[in-house]
């Protein structure tokens, strides 16, 4: 039976193999435009989104 720290150490490995394979994601290309959801120009916009509207749909989406 594992005690509370190989129950931790689990978790901490788990979230670590999470982070590397978010990590080697491409980064998306961005282009200059009008941002779909909110008007504003911006020099990046990725699948029509400037970064403020995508870290937005993030935060609402991390808290469901």
């Amino acid at each position: 039976m594992a005690d509370a720290a190989d129950m931790a150490a689990d978790l901490y490995e788990a979230h670590r193999e999470r982070s590397i394979a978010a990590a080697r994601q491409p980064i998306a290309v961005g282009v200059p435009g009008e941002c779909d959801t909110c008007g504003d120009d911006s020099p990046r916009l990725v699948r029509g989104e400037c970064a403020r509207c995508r870290d937005e749909k993030d935060r609402q989406h991390a808290r469901r």
